[in-house]
């Protein structure tokens, strides 16, 4: 588990603070900035690099709901999807929507019946298309990559190993001395954004890029 807390005092060090007690409201980066900078990391990082992987099991399909569901707020791309019956699952195959167009050129309006195919962008964005649409009940169980809560004080942690902790560390420093302030220093924030496209090559050999 890692604690984005202990890279706020890290990075307040190196940008010239003696603690967190000095970062007020007044000050040219805040600790809430600096959260915040380590946010859009995690953001990116789970678009990215889809480095967080939950099961889902929160959606209920119904024949009356029609084909097309909501995804969780956080969901970034499904890995995996089934629906869970009665009598056992059953896998469905992820396909796009051009796809759906090429093997069937009236799949709107197609007949209801057990669904087997699922489709991330036949829908709005945020939705998931069930094809055929569902004549029975189910729930709808995913593998997937989500985006996890937000980076803040008091809720610092991130489901990620430690040795992590730098690319952090850098985040928030490449944040802070590009930002808009008297304390700019373009050419170091150039730098610590070199240095988290470093970590970030690194991830992409150990885990690939994100879907």
């Amino acid at each position: 588990m890692l604690d984005t807390a202990s890279c706020v005092t890290d990075a307040v060090y190196r940008l010239g603070f003696e603690n967190s007690s000095e970062l007020t409201s007044s000050s040219w980066v805040t600790q809430a900035e600096l959260y915040q900078f380590a946010d859009d990391a995690v953001r990116k990082l789970a678009w990215k690099h889809g480095l967080f992987i939950v099961y889902d099991n929160t959606i209920s399909v119904t024949a009356v709901a029609g084909a097309v569901y909501t995804l969780p707020a956080a969901h970034v791309f499904t890995l995996l999807a089934w629906l869970a019956y009665s009598g056992g699952p059953v896998l469905l195959r992820l396909t796009t929507v051009r796809d759906l167009w090429a093997l069937d050129g009236a799949w709107p309006a197609a007949a209801a019946a057990p669904p087997v195919r699922a489709s991330l962008d036949a829908g709005a964005v945020g939705t998931i298309t069930l094809y055929p649409p569902p004549n029975a009940s189910s729930t709808l169980c995913q593998v997937c990559q989500e985006a996890p809560s937000t980076v803040a004080s008091g809720a610092s942690t991130i489901q990620l190993p430690l040795v992590l902790q730098d690319y952090f560390t850098y985040a928030m420093l490449a944040g802070a001395r590009g930002k808009e302030s008297d304390a700019a220093v373009p050419e170091m924030a150039a730098h610590y954004r070199e240095r988290v496209a470093m970590y970030e090559a690194v991830f992409d050999h150990l885990w690939g890029p994100g879907q």
